[in-house]
């Protein structure tokens, strides 16, 4: 096969691509790792030093050997071999490593280069049997240990636990059968290989672990910002139908009763044609306001224009309660309350009468506004509610409600609550 092509983030090899049909079920619950191409210094940092780390530790199952090797009474031709074996063993424990941090793909395990390494690595265990006396026997168990941890990485995580029990039983074996061979001490050459192994396994894992929290953590850093800007796109998207929908609808009023006073009174249908320039310029001086973050329209000014709008279209409004006592942070939010009654009022509603009410209970602002009307035969639930349900995520955002029903004889009732 084809070496490993290099990774997006940077130098990084990564696991091969396009995997045959029969690795997809390796591939199926395999995890992916991708340190992305445009982190911050912080992600460049993490992934240098992970980087490293690893490299260190492939390359300290390699050198620990290599001077034990050189207290060792053998010939040169013999070291020599050994050196070949270890220089095989540290190299594909690297590209196995460095390959973990990139795509995993079963299919790394399966390359022949592996399998040479996997047989130097159990023929290096039985090194310590031709001199017993010499250095320390465990160190010969690193590259083999090297191995198998690098190779589990590549693994989806259930298979792990199997692959690192096998990999200490064939080592125990190994070593306690080279041992045997070589009259050495059997149960120190078969339990040493079993525990390094385990010991730089989970040093391996761990260290990937860690590389893959953080990028983990770093993409819903990144998740975290896009959801923030789509929250606020809402929540303008939302404040663009309150001043739109309020004004246009006032607006249409308006220069509907305008042409039909043409002709009949025209001093009348004049004063209409004004009011509608008139609410022209403020609509477009509150979207612009929107635009730029400025409209702070007070819940007195809000409720001022509700009833000024709905006594226009014949509607009799009252205000009752003290507006002005409503905290100053929940103002906004209320007034987007009024447009919506008096928008839906004048859309979906034949009504003659209309109240707004604002009043304290306790720890709470309520405002209601009640109409005595009959529905449109044009409404429909889902023309009526959408604003609704817009401004009861926004009341349920700071722990208020809406709620929006037809009274028991006659009419709708809209009612915001909200605490103080």
């Amino acid at each position: 096969m084809a070496a490993s092509p290099a990774s997006a983030t940077d130098d990084v090899p990564a696991g091969p691509v396009a995997p045959a049909a029969d690795d997809a079920a390796d591939r199926a619950d395999a995890p992916t790792r991708t340190g992305g191409a445009d982190r911050p210094d912080d992600m460049a940092r993490v992934r240098t030093f992970t980087r490293w780390s690893l490299i260190f530790i492939a390359a300290m199952t390699v050198l620990l050997p290599v001077i034990d090797l050189a207290d060792r009474d053998a010939s040169s031709a013999a070291k020599g071999a050994i050196g070949v074996g270890l220089l095989v063993v540290g190299v594909e424990q690297i590209r196995l490593l460095l390959g973990a941090m990139g795509t995993v793909d079963a299919r790394a395990l399966r390359r022949p280069s592996v399998a040479i390494a996997g047989v130097a690595a159990l023929a290096l265990l039985a090194v310590p049997a031709s001199d017993a006396d010499a250095g320390s026997t465990g160190w010969w168990a690193l590259p083999w240990a090297g191995l198998v941890g690098s190779a589990v990485l590549w693994l989806p995580a259930a298979r792990r636990r199997g692959m690192i029990a096998g990999g200490a039983v064939l080592a125990a074996v190994v070593g306690g059968a080279a041992a045997a061979i070589g009259e050495a001490s059997v149960l120190p050459a078969a339990i040493s290989p079993a525990i390094v192994l385990v010991c730089v396994t989970g040093g391996a894992i761990l260290q990937l672990w860690i590389w893959d929290v953080t990028v983990r953590l770093d993409e819903a850093r990144s998740t975290a910002g896009e959801v923030a800007v789509l929250r606020e796109r809402l929540r303008f998207a939302a404040d663009l139908h309150d001043v739109q929908g309020h004004h246009l609808q006032a607006i249409a009023l308006k220069a509907e009763l305008a042409r039909r006073l043409v002709g009949t009174d025209d001093d009348a249908a004049r004063r209409n044609a004004a009011e509608v320039q008139e609410l022209t310029l403020k609509a477009l001086a509150d979207t612009r306001a929107l635009v730029h973050g400025y409209r702070r329209v007070g819940l007195v000014t809000e409720l001022e224009n509700a009833v000024q709008i709905l006594r226009a279209a014949g509607v009799e409004t009252t205000v009752t309660g003290t507006p002005e006592r409503v905290p100053e942070a929940l103002q906004p939010l209320f007034g987007s309350l009024v447009r919506e009654g008096a928008t839906n009022l004048l859309r979906h509603t034949r009504a003659d009468r209309c109240t707004l009410s604002v009043r304290l209970e306790g720890a709470e602002v309520v405002l209601r506004v009640e109409d005595d009307g009959t529905a449109r035969a044009a409404a429909t639930d889902d023309d009526r509610g959408t604003g609704i349900v817009a401004l009861g995520e926004r009341f349920a955002a700071v722990g208020g409600r809406v709620d929006a029903a037809p009274l028991p004889d006659r009419g709708f009732a809209l009612t915001g609550r909200a605490p103080r």
